[in-house]
């Protein structure tokens, strides 16, 4: 998210260049912006420490093990993907990867990265709102 917001600056600068004559308060106005959007990104962090933390010590047991439990997946199938040729298994492991629909992917891909999302931004509201 950083980098996209980053990719914006040039922009940003361009205009404040062609809005704003004097060097000095340009250069003032474009200090402030880099300060703005740090600023941003820590409260961000912050926040998505909080939800982690809340998820960490939270009662149930899918909720605190949702997220590492994803992680270890997904470390495990790009282990096994490195070591399948090692075994002789490259080709089974691409045949098996790409007999895969593309739809249970997406299927996939959304499901999870929606339960992160939705949960990610609950929490986030919550440790919010406590500030």
């Amino acid at each position: 998210m950083l980098e996209a917001i980053l990719g914006l600056v040039p922009s940003i600068i361009n205009i404040i260049g062609k809005a704003v004559p004097d060097a000095d308060k340009r250069l003032e106005i474009q200090n402030e912006i880099t300060k703005l959007i740090l600023e941003n990104q820590a409260n961000l962090m912050s926040a998505m420490k909080d939800v982690m933390v809340a998820d960490a010590q939270s009662e149930g047991w899918a909720t605190r093990n949702a997220r590492p439990m994803t992680v270890y997946w997904c470390l495990g199938m790009m282990t096994w993907v490195v070591m399948a040729p090692i075994f002789g298994l490259q080709d089974a492991t691409i045949r098996a990867i790409t007999a895969i629909p593309e739809q249970l992917w997406s299927l996939s891909a959304y499901g999870i990265g929606a339960y992160i999302l939705g949960k990610s931004g609950v929490d986030i509201a919550k440790a919010i709102a406590k500030k």
